[in-house]
């Protein structure tokens, strides 16, 4: 007797899961077919639920993105060339004091030299 209720309740189980992912099929299929204006080709089914994951494996860039670093790119070149101007004022103020530095070396140099 409890191998039949066992076996009616992983029965009713198995029928409400299969109903669940009918009406969840039903569903998903009327709003794509709202979305494309037909019923969804296996491709385009494909490319609905993998899409995301296509993107990011394959390292792809969406066209917004595209725009937007291509926007960007005045403000980042400014931003660099602003570094450059810096780093060359620090060369010179580093030259400036490795010159001072060859000088007092050369000059104590020639102080051990005369002693």
């Amino acid at each position: 007797m409890a191998a039949y209720t066992t076996l009616l309740v992983i029965l009713v189980i198995v029928i409400l899961v299969g109903i669940y992912f009918y009406f969840r099929h039903r569903a998903r299929k009327k709003a794509l077919t709202r979305k494309y204006g037909h019923d969804p080709s296996h491709t385009e089914l494909y490319f609905e639920e993998y899409f995301e994951d296509i993107i990011e494996s394959w390292d792809l860039v969406r066209e917004d993105e595209a725009h937007r670093w291509a926007d960007n790119m005045e403000d980042r070149l400014s931003e660099l060339s602003s570094k450059i101007e810096s780093l060359k004022s620090n060369k010179h103020k580093i030259d400036q004091e490795f010159e001072m530095v060859e000088n007092r070396i050369d000059k104590l140099e020639t102080q051990e030299e005369m002693r």
